[in-house]
């Protein structure tokens, strides 16, 4: 399957605005320098070895911004071809890869889609050398590990098979939809829906929407029934293999998940979106562990439902499903160590950063809104609609109503949630708070208290985001007049 390097592709990927284990961005490149070739083609092969492949955007800086400093000239050194040419000159065939020339806002960038290789990873066929330096010999083999490419030891070699074989899942599961659809000529939208959760995601989603349409909650609990014991599954089986393969597993159950939240959210469908986010509440049981500091089990599992928890969030933030919205965000988690914990969110975002999983290789911190990104775009796709242009506000702004209705009545109260909004300029998040000022649906489900315990929390959020953002050059503090007056804030 070919990586799509379209233009509305590149702009999500920008939109991440930091790199990942998945994503590199490059200031730039010249095909004819060999010493960057070569440099390329070590990325290229390390990213091969990702299940669902990677991306390289030349001409961005490392947040994600233009660099200005890439220009394709001849432009034709630069087509698709040409690219693939001299990639496969140095690595050599198969090779799965894409790549486009795009303008946005008159820069340059090129973007390259690297595919997961046929074999699961690829093994370098000669020396690879420039100058006086030799970056790799024949027979090495390439991972990406965080945000760099590098040989791979024992553990990853283990966890590169383990991620193969997970990915190669969804691949058994359209072949054995295509048997189903072969045998059972009626499984089509108008007949008969099978309600196998192990069909492929895309199918899935039909399939969800198709059970509401037809008022089907029959068939939607025996999804969502079997999506959660297999999401549960996965976890109580993780013992002795790969991390990151468990978490790839557990993340293509939550997918489901979310689609089932997404829908039933946006095509009222009884209670079934209530259901659905308790799901999540037993899964994070599986995963969590109730009287520890820090996790140590499965780190990453906590991450996996918080990241898919704020791509819910996003979705119903973007269609103003209020209700919907506040019982995500007042989901409490079900070990509550004695009451300590209030938030399953809350709990979830710390214990993935006391496991120090929301930072690059260089330490530096990217936060959950970032981190929440990839799984937020890939749900939009996985719904049927292109990952919003606004997708950074749309979890932004998430994290400012998770802050309201998690807020005690006054300044003195515990926030209940971290400001992960501070990270950003405060433009990003202004509208989340007129929200709750103007719109009376947002203001009942979120914030049932009167306006001087709302101005309040607003002056409570504003300086506890105030204090984070310090180091990061986000928050400034409230710049709308009408939030400045509500706030009582006089001096910004």
């Amino acid at each position: 399957m070919s990586m799509s390097v379209d233009l509305d592709r590149l702009r999500a990927l920008l939109a991440r605005g930091a790199e990942s284990d998945d994503l590199d961005f490059k200031v730039t490149w010249d095909p004819q320098r060999k010493a960057e070739l070569i440099e390329l083609c070590k990325d290229i092969a390390a990213m091969e070895s990702l299940s669902a492949g990677g991306y390289i955007v030349v001409g961005a800086d490392d947040q994600g911004a233009p660099s200005g400093k890439f220009t394709p000239e001849p432009a034709r050194d630069f087509d698709e071809q040409r690219v693939r040419s001299k990639i496969a000159s140095v690595l050599g065939e198969p090779i799965n890869l894409s790549a486009a020339l795009h303008n946005i806002e008159s820069n340059d960038f090129l973007l390259i889609g690297v595919g997961p290789n046929v074999d699961g990873i690829r093994i370098m066929s000669k020396d690879g050398e420039h100058e006086s330096r030799t970056v790799w010999r024949a027979g090495d083999v390439f991972v990406r590990r965080g945000t760099s490419s590098v040989r791979w030891n024992q553990h990853e070699a283990r966890g590169v098979i383990e991620r193969v074989i997970a990915a190669r899942k969804e691949e058994w599961r359209r072949d054995i939809l295509e048997t189903v659809r072969a045998a059972s000529p009626t499984f089509e939208p108008g007949g008969f829906v099978n309600v196998n959760v192990e069909m492929p995601a895309a199918s899935f989603s039909a399939a969800v929407r198709e059970l509401i349409r037809r008022g089907d909650e029959v068939g939607l609990d025996l999804l969502l029934r079997k999506t959660i014991s297999n999401a549960v599954e996965v976890v109580d089986t993780a013992t002795g293999k790969d991390a990151r393969a468990v978490a790839s597993e557990l993340g293509d159950q939550l997918d489901r998940l979310d689609i089932i939240a997404a829908l039933s959210a946006r095509y009222p469908a009884g209670a079934t979106f209530a259901r659905v986010i308790e799901g999540y509440r037993e899964i994070y049981e599986a995963v969590d562990e109730d009287f520890v500091s820090q996790p140590r089990r499965f780190p990453l599992g906590h991450k996996e439902v918080l990241m898919h928890l704020y791509a819910v969030g996003a979705v119903l933030v973007q269609e103003r499903q209020w209700q919907d919205l506040a019982i995500l965000v007042r989901l409490t988690p079900i070990s509550t160590h004695g009451g300590y914990w209030k938030s399953l969110l809350r709990k979830a975002e710390v214990m993935v950063a006391r496991a120090e999983l929301l930072k690059d290789d260089e330490g530096t911190r990217t936060g959950v809104i970032e981190a929440a990104k990839a799984v937020t775009a890939h749900l939009f796709e996985l719904i049927g609609e292109r990952p919003p242009r606004d997708l950074t506000n749309l979890l932004v702004e998430f994290d400012v109503y998770r802050g309201i209705a998690n807020a005690g009545r006054d300044e003195n109260d515990k926030l209940g949630a971290y400001t992960n909004f501070a990270l950003y300029y405060s433009t990003r998040s202004e509208p989340a708070f007129l929200t709750v000022l103007d719109d009376p649906l947002a203001r009942a489900a979120l914030f049932d208290g009167t306006d001087v315990q709302l101005a309040a929390v607003y002056r409570h959020m504003n300086k506890a985001a105030l204090r984070e953002a310090f180091a990061y050059n986000g928050w400034d503090g409230f710049e709308n007049p009408r939030l400045v007056s509500f706030a009582g804030i006089s001096d910004n």
